[in-house]
């Protein structure tokens, strides 16, 4: 995984809170866990070795975490789905309404 890619796993998750130091650190935070202590470090050469699927259990610490989202009305576990669902999820716009 390059910086782009990293900036890519970020907007697609709006879950993760970041931020960056520096010296190119990255200290991220799943907001589900809301204990302040709980960050996770990267620095800028451990980025090869990571892939979005290790990220994402890095974040979630061993958690029994199930995705769940909202489609038309009913609620779905989004490990059961296809290719081309997951696309479809990741390429929806999110919004906010105040």
């Amino acid at each position: 995984m390059n910086q782009e890619q990293l900036l890519a796993y970020f907007e697609s998750r709006q879950h993760v809170l970041w931020a960056k130091d520096e010296d190119g650190n990255y200290y991220l935070k799943h907001e589900m866990f809301d204990k302040e202590n709980e960050k996770l470090k990267i620095e800028p050469r451990a980025l090869g070795e990571l892939t979005p699927e290790r990220l994402d259990s890095l974040l979630v610490a061993g958690r029994d975490v199930d995705h769940i989202t909202r489609i038309t009305g009913y609620f779905s576990k989004v490990g059961g789905w296809n290719k081309g669902k997951l696309g479809e999820l990741i390429d929806r716009q999110r919004v906010q309404v105040e």
